[in-house]
């Protein structure tokens, strides 16, 4: 029994040696190294008990007010598909939260450059009819494709069974093509798919680097970033 108590405090204290190494402004709550708080952009609080290790931490994003901000576990990656046999580094799962936060105030969309190239290649094999997708993200870059269930394509138009896609938070991004070359959304795109996810990619003919664009919700232009 006290050879399992003193495995559990090591663990607690290398977690949290290796916290403190790359996030130096963190506090403690009540004295607990495995309860801790750190205050990121605009002054919120993220909190994060991990006492249990390695068992999923509990964390919480608190505003100003000390009101919950936002719950974490649908849209944080590594929280979502925390397994106990093969737990995270509690510092790893700080910066994917951070950098979460941070891309949701920013306007650049990160993308996997071999994704991308995979979609282009869709694009020129499809010509002249279009493509319709979902893109799923890995933390907070799109890594995945997906052909929504029912899609049906045309020269002009792509629809698809939005009842019948995946329960997953992290399909967050829609994709289609533009076989005409027009990069602009249309007025079925802006009133339609648009309103389903945190982004939109529309790709034109003749389907380059330079033929890709990407839209907020309301049809406002975002900065694309692709990773290697």
């Amino acid at each position: 029994m006290y050879f399992f108590l003193a495995l559990i405090m090591d663990n607690l204290e290398n977690q949290y040696q290796d916290i403190i190494k790359h996030f130096p402004n963190v506090k403690l709550n009540n004295n607990l190294i495995s309860h801790l708080s750190i205050t990121i952009k605009n002054g919120n609080i993220l909190e994060i008990d991990y006492r249990n290790f390695p068992k999923k931490p509990k964390v919480k994003l608190l505003n100003q007010k000390g009101e919950v901000y936002r719950k974490l576990d649908r849209v944080i990656y590594s929280l979502n598909t925390w397994k106990s046999n093969h737990p995270k580094k509690i510092s790893e799962i700080i910066n994917e939260i951070i950098i979460f936060i941070n891309n949701l105030e920013s306007n650049t969309i990160l993308i996997k450059a071999e994704l991308l190239e995979g979609i282009l290649r869709l694009c020129h094999e499809h010509h002249p009819r279009e493509i319709l997708g979902i893109l799923k993200t890995e933390k907070n870059i799109f890594t995945e494709f997906i052909l929504p269930p029912g899609t049906l394509t045309s020269n002009t138009s792509g629809i698809y069974s939005s009842s019948r896609l995946p329960l997953d938070n992290f399909y967050q991004a829609s994709v289609h093509s533009h076989p005409s070359g027009n990069l602009r959304p249309s007025p079925q795109d802006l009133g339609d798919i648009f309103k389903k996810f945190k982004c939109h990619f529309i790709i034109g003919f003749p389907y380059g680097p330079k033929n890709i664009r990407c839209y907020d919700k309301n049809g406002k232009i975002l900065n694309i970033k692709v990773i290697k």
